[in-house]
């Protein structure tokens, strides 16, 4: 019997459920971006706009959001880098490292700078409002006071991309020395996984603390703990991936979709160990960080669950994510550009919902649904004008 066009159609394995797990990722940071105006730590800063937790604080808040902001920036960032690096080696062994870098900055570099110039000051314009301000937006504009926010994904992942055109250039075509299981074994993997970032992770935590962001001017570089962690998960990434995806344990089916029932009770053990650790070392997120007794075991809690979430995300999309549906496609084939315009939609919903006398867990959906179909939309019709489609 044929086929209908319309139902679940056969993928051809990885490039689907890696899709279907990039694009789950966009609409979690969506989703986690909606709700920060609604945890009871919010602070609003009016002498300091770009120092307050989020761009808009409601005064509705509920405490079920008060965990959800570190449970998911726990993993999912790093998890992207991961992703981010798995066909780096393959695009520089094909294109060589110049073309390489040309593709990067046209797909990363370009839309940063549009992004840093137009997207970002229509986001922080309602929280430059809410300071008291009453300039007219080209005022506002002109005198350039806000920060890349969600952009700085694409200005590390760029830093990152450069470097491993170096690494080619020094290395040539050669895929290193990395171990077999490495790349074929996913306990070995996660091992490996866990040593590398604890190493680069932990010390960057005593000195900043888990929540410090680093800034260059107007330009976010990301969380201060992760920034060296972001960079094992992305090499990690690139070091898998220049074996080929069916050479390694990332192939369907494979070791690791087989394994996802222990992986997800796993992440279930890390996360249960993270919130503990939450609540026994008294960390004030917005305040200084003076390195409270416990923090290493903090520490460890928090490498410990981002490698077991991101293995067990990997093996439920490994397991689950092989076959095609076309709505979900179109979520996908618009991500990138979900991601790079949603942040007005939702920084202006917080801020338009502020008077509405409603609990924050509604307003929390309502933005979030709002911000996502709007900026579906935004990018359907983005993407339809000859040359964008190119780049996003």
């Amino acid at each position: 019997m044929a086929q209908h066009s319309s139902g679940p159609k056969p993928s051809s394995g990885r490039s689907c459920f890696l899709d279907y797990l990039r694009t789950a990722i966009v609409v979690l940071v969506v989703f986690l971006h909606a709700i920060l105006a609604y945890p009871t730590w919010g602070t609003f800063c009016p002498a300091s706009y770009l120092s307050s937790t989020a761009p808009v604080i409601d005064p509705q808040k509920s405490a079920a959001f008060d965990l959800v902001p570190t449970l998911l920036n726990g993993f999912f960032m790093a998890l992207m880098f991961f992703i981010s690096g798995l066909f780096v080696w393959r695009s520089l062994a094909t294109k060589g490292a110049a073309c390489f870098l040309k593709d990067r900055w046209r797909r990363l570099g370009m839309p940063f700078v549009l992004s840093l110039a137009v997207i970002m000051p229509l986001a922080y314009y309602p929280s430059f409002l809410l300071t008291g301000a009453d300039e007219d937006i080209l005022s506002y504009w002109c005198g350039w006071s806000w920060m890349s926010g969600p952009a700085w994904f694409l200005s590390t992942l760029l830093g990152f991309n450069l470097l491993a055109a170096i690494a080619f250039r020094i290395a040539g075509r050669s895929r290193g020395v990395v171990p077999e299981a490495f790349v074929t074994h996913p306990g070995t993997f996660f091992l490996a996984l866990v040593t590398l970032s604890g190493a680069g992770f932990m010390p960057m935590m005593a000195v900043h603390g888990p929540f410090e962001w680093l800034q260059w001017g107007p330009v976010t570089i990301g969380q201060a703990s992760r920034i060296t962690l972001y960079a094992v998960y992305f090499f990690t990434g690139v070091a898998v991936g220049a074996r080929g995806l069916e050479a390694t344990f990332l192939r369907h089916p494979g070791p690791l979709s087989r394994r996802w029932r222990a992986w997800l009770s796993a992440s279930a053990i890390a996360g249960l160990a993270l919130v503990v650790a939450l609540a026994k070392v008294n960390v004030d997120s917005t305040g200084p960080w003076v390195r409270p007794a416990g923090w290493p075991e903090l520490g460890a809690c928090m490498v410990l669950y981002s490698a077991t979430l991101s293995l067990a995300s990997l093996s439920l999309f490994l397991r689950f994510g092989n076959a095609r549906h076309p709505w979900i496609d179109s979520l996908s084939d618009n991500a990138y550009s979900i991601y790079l315009v949603h942040y007005p939609f939702v920084i202006w919903s917080q801020y338009l919902l502020l008077g509405a006398s409603m609990p924050a867990a509604i307003k929390a959906l309502i933005v979030f649904g709002v911000s996502l179909g709007l900026s579906w939309a935004t990018s359907v019709l983005l993407r339809s004008i000859p040359g964008v489609r190119a780049v996003l």
